[in-house]
């Protein structure tokens, strides 16, 4: 996890008598790198995600500051820094609307200030933050892929102990870049470590409350209403040692959110499906997909009709031919005549609570079965 500029700023605003005057949108952005730019010319350089400072030294024209600030924006930098003072006496009114517009934080200093301490600070913090994520990523990768703690390590560590007993949760995504994932999370103000395995991102957050994590979901709900997105969502558990079993819950989760189209599940609320994902003997579950829906997909596939999604509806509306008809805009008699013919072919007369279960387990078992290649890496 980069150092964004909000941390940055929060942690240096006193020391380095940082003001932030516009662009506050963007202050969750994170700082790849610290640049001392003077010389336009130097723009080309810009690799994007950098925080600029510059004195103006070697700018003595009429409008230069415009050009720097529309020139370095176009290169997707973090931020900017201007030291106010021998070259920079003040700042146009439109500069900071243009900045406010684009969501680009303008920053400023005093003369005083030296770059150089403020450049030293932010080498010192990547460099250590650099160091915690590779031993992090360590620790945490073995915890929950490989179902293995270093305790000794952890012991050894005074900085990784607080982890060891710390609440978590996991969020399991399919379909988002992870720059877009990142500057959502950022936005979230919470402490979490992204690991990717398998074209799945897991997030883990760390020291999670029942109503921080609420917060959180909430925000990524609406940050994240991209039908092409997936999420599940892992209960909270207790200490490193938790994460393995709480991973297996996120991907779950997030099997159920792929196979019933829906943005996020929560491994909580996944009610039959949590029963078929239970179940490790597959040949169980073939037996109840034989028994209940085959007959039915078979016919469909023969006569090309459409049967199936009438017995979901049936199974689902309790037995309801109206709400059926209402819901698929079909007449009664249409539907009664399918609904005839199911019970035919399954040797039913679909009445009993147990027939009804089964069928209902079947489809969670059918709708899991028939994810999009290369939605989920395992079924159970």
């Amino acid at each position: 996890m980069a150092l964004t500029l909000k941390q940055f700023y929060e942690k240096y605003q006193k020391k380095h008598q940082l003001t932030l005057i516009a662009g506050e949108k963007g202050i969750y952005d994170p700082i790849e790198w610290v640049y001392v730019l003077e010389d336009l010319n130097n723009v080309k350089f810009l690799r994007g995600r950098e925080l600029i400072i510059t004195t103006g030294l070697a700018n003595n024209y009429d409008h230069w500051l415009e050009e720097f600030i529309y020139s370095v924006n176009t290169k997707g930098v973090s931020g900017i820094i201007l030291c106010i003072g021998s070259y920079i006496k003040d700042i146009p009114n439109s500069l900071i609307e243009y900045c406010n517009s684009h969501g680009l934080p303008l920053f400023i200093i005093p003369w005083e200030i030296r770059m150089v301490d403020i450049m030293q600070d932010y080498y010192d913090d990547t460099i250590k933050e650099k160091q915690e994520a590779e031993y992090f990523s360590k620790i945490f990768s073995n915890a929950m892929f490989n179902n293995t703690v270093d305790n000794e390590f952890i012991t050894k560590h005074e900085d990784m102990k607080p982890y060891s007993y710390s609440t978590y949760g996991i969020i399991a995504f399919k379909n988002i870049a992870n720059d877009k994932l990142t500057a959502v999370l950022n936005q979230t103000e919470q402490k979490y470590l992204l690991l990717t395995k398998k074209a799945t991102q897991y997030v883990i957050l760390y020291n999670m409350t029942e109503n921080n994590v609420s917060s959180t979901l909430a925000f990524l709900h609406v940050s994240l209403s991209n039908d092409s997105i997936h999420y599940g969502i892992a209960t909270l558990g207790q200490g490193i040692q938790c994460l393995f079993n709480k991973r297996i819950e996120a991907d779950k989760a997030l099997q159920v959110a792929i196979a019933t189209k829906k943005a996020y599940c929560c491994y909580n609320d996944l009610g039959l499906y949590q029963i078929i994902l239970g179940i490790s003997d597959e040949a169980i579950l073939d037996n109840l997909y034989m028994q209940t829906l085959k007959p039915i997909v078979e016919y469909d596939q023969k006569h090309n009709s459409n049967y199936l999604e009438t017995l979901r509806y049936y199974i689902e509306f309790n037995s309801s031919v109206q709400l059926i008809a209402e819901h698929t805009f079909t007449h009664r008699n249409t539907i009664n005549y399918r609904i005839a013919k199911i019970k035919k072919l399954l040797q039913s007369d679909l009445s009993s609570i147990e027939e009804r279960c089964r069928i209902q387990l079947a489809f969670c078992f059918y709708d899991l079965k028939h994810q999009p290649i290369g939605s989920a890496d395992n079924f159970v």
